[in-house]
């Protein structure tokens, strides 16, 4: 019988299977469990909100229930006491679990072992959870790392937690707090997405290959100069919503300077209203409605956008975006002068006609993975039925004497 995997072995299969298996399967036995820790955990996404840290596809939640026993010391009858009424009474308590879960949402509860007189604390066990994922690693590297509704809240890491990053979305949480758990390899990061335009200054901001920054209206007018003049190879801004003044300096801006900034602004908000704004920043600043250039954006070549001319090269580009579950955007941004093609079937129209986003890719791969699975049974039912067919075909015909 063969002795198994050498420790080389081990580690090469352990550092290549996907991080929630590795985890499940090292957890059942402590030689696996010891080699495991010592190879570089790599994940595509590791999530965390208040009691919840998910891990690629898994996520695993901290939850209270509340239930009622009757062996507690708080009830138990002494020499003097007395019981009133023929049931025993009962003590209200509540009780950690752990929740796993996928993105199917299908889950599995577990109860937390815990003292019949002692309560634990949740956040005991969010420690206990994240030690347990996480604990005693030197070598993790994750593409994108979230922070989702974190703002004055406690991290209860392991000691010596850092991680190698990609990505960040920082969430509604300054950057800054984040810079002790990233290892300083990761920067600069290719991506940082903030919810805080206060801390636009900051290196870890700057130094961002691409930033994506969601903006509120109120902030929009104080912060809006601070984005221009962020250093950024590509900065996106998103705004919730925006006032009329707002668009022209924005258009205002890139006119002044008659450079390309490497900004674009997307805008959310009501359809009829914002297409109104955006007709009257055509008027305003001698645009024209433009079709799209098919070798750009093929798949929305019966859309148009405005084009407002910012140089020899470049336009200022205007078009709406359609979404199927939320509101519409209006997107802002300079553009190649060569991404239309002048269309006189164009002239007379009046408004933008919307893209559509692009839908969940995942659902595409499913739905592509089922046509595939169908065409593959019927080619399989199809071969012994045709070898049948002509079998009975060929075959002699019995005779009656």
């Amino acid at each position: 019988m063969p002795n198994g995997l050498s420790y080389p072995g081990l580690k090469c299969v352990l550092e290549f299977l996907e991080a929630n298996k590795r985890i499940h399967v090292s957890s059942r036995c402590r030689r696996l469990k010891n080699i495991e820790r010592c190879v570089p955990l790599y994940l595509n996404t590791l999530h965390f909100r208040p009691n919840v840290v998910k891990l690629n596809e898994i996520t695993y939640e901290i939850e209270e229930r509340e239930e009622e026993i009757s062996n507690h010391p708080d009830i138990e009858l002494n020499y003097v006491d007395i019981l009133l009424g023929p049931d025993s009474p009962f003590y209200s308590r509540m009780y950690p679990l752990i929740e796993f879960s996928n993105e199917a949402n299908t889950f599995v509860e577990r109860r937390v072992q815990e003292n019949d007189t002692d309560e634990i604390k949740d956040y005991v066990v969010h420690r206990k959870v994240i030690e347990g994922l996480m604990g005693g690693r030197k070598n993790i590297r994750v593409d994108k790392l979230v922070f989702e509704q974190c703002h004055s809240t406690i991290l209860r890491l392991p000691s010596n937690f850092k991680v190698r990053i990609n990505k960040l979305d920082s969430g509604d949480v300054n950057p800054e707090y984040l810079l002790p758990l990233i290892d300083s390899s990761s920067f600069p990061l290719k991506k940082l997405r903030l919810i805080f335009p206060e801390t636009l200054d900051q290196p870890i901001v700057q130094s961002s290959e691409k930033l994506f920054i969601l903006v509120t209206e109120d902030a929009s007018r104080e912060y809006l100069n601070d984005i221009f003049e962020l250093p950024n190879r590509s900065v996106i801004t998103e705004f919730t919503s925006l006032n009329e003044d707002t668009y022209s300096n924005i258009i205002d801006f890139w006119l002044n300077n008659k450079q390309v900034t490497g900004k674009c602004f997307i805008i959310n908000g009501n359809k009829p209203r914002m297409t109104e704004a955006a007709i009257d920043l055509m008027k305003k600043y001698n645009g024209k409605m433009v079709k799209w250039n098919g070798t750009e954006f093929r798949s929305n070549s019966n859309t148009n956008y405005i084009s407002i001319p910012l140089n020899d090269d470049f336009v200022i580009g205007i078009y709406a975006i359609s979404h199927e579950s939320w509101n519409h955007q209006i997107v802002m941004k300079p553009m190649r002068i060569d991404s239309f093609i002048p269309a006189e079937d164009f002239s007379e129209v009046k408004t933008l006609l919307e893209m559509k986003a692009p839908k969940n890719p995942r659902l595409i791969e499913e739905l592509a993975f089922c046509v595939v699975a169908l065409i593959s049974l019927a080619i399989i039912l199809f071969i012994p039925v045709s070898c049948l067919l002509i079998i009975l075909k060929f075959a002699p015909s019995s005779t009656q004497n």
